[in-house]
């Protein structure tokens, strides 16, 4: 029986030895919102509210927003490459389809009266006492350059590791 033990663990180390490397899979999720007015409230004729998903594993992933509710949907696409993803001092740092992109961690949400607080945010407003982290339009292909957008995120469970063998 001993010699089973140890040959169970000489084999248990050598698989173990043979992992490469670790990857940290993290997800949010949240909510998207955009308005053709340029800013957070009034003035608008379209706007939408989208599902957020941001799914990434290492420092690459996914950014996938279903659309919720609005009158119609304006984006073309609904699924965007997210790389060089960082989480520093309470901020998101990442590229969206090559584009930088900053989310900051919102305490006490001013725009939104409180219903995202505590969540990680950026937009992109005409309205300059309104903008938050950097947020770029250029991805979200079917919105014109002068369009609000807000994404709004938090972790939607504890991040695990996922060993990957080689």
């Amino acid at each position: 029986m001993q010699i089973f033990t140890i040959i169970f663990a000489f084999v248990l180390a050598a698989s173990l030895g043979g992992c490469r490397s670790s990857s940290v899979r993290k997800e949010y999720n949240g909510y998207f919102r955009a308005n053709d007015s340029g800013q957070s409230h009034g003035g608008f004729e379209w706007g939408g509210e989208y599902e957020a998903a941001l799914v990434i594993t290492g420092n690459k992933g996914d950014l996938i927003l279903t659309f919720s509710i609005g009158l119609g949907d304006f984006l073309t696409r609904h699924q965007f490459s997210v790389s060089d993803f960082s989480e520093v001092a309470g901020n998101l740092s990442f590229k969206i389809e090559g584009r930088a992109a900053l989310l900051v961690l919102v305490e006490q949400d001013s725009i939104w009266n409180g219903e995202f607080d505590g969540y990680f945010a950026a937009n992109k407003s005409s309205n300059d006492s309104e903008q938050i982290g950097i947020l770029p339009i250029e991805p979200f292909s079917g919105y014109s350059s002068h369009f609000y957008i807000d994404l709004r995120l938090k972790p939607s469970q504890p991040e695990s590791r996922l060993l990957v063998f080689r």
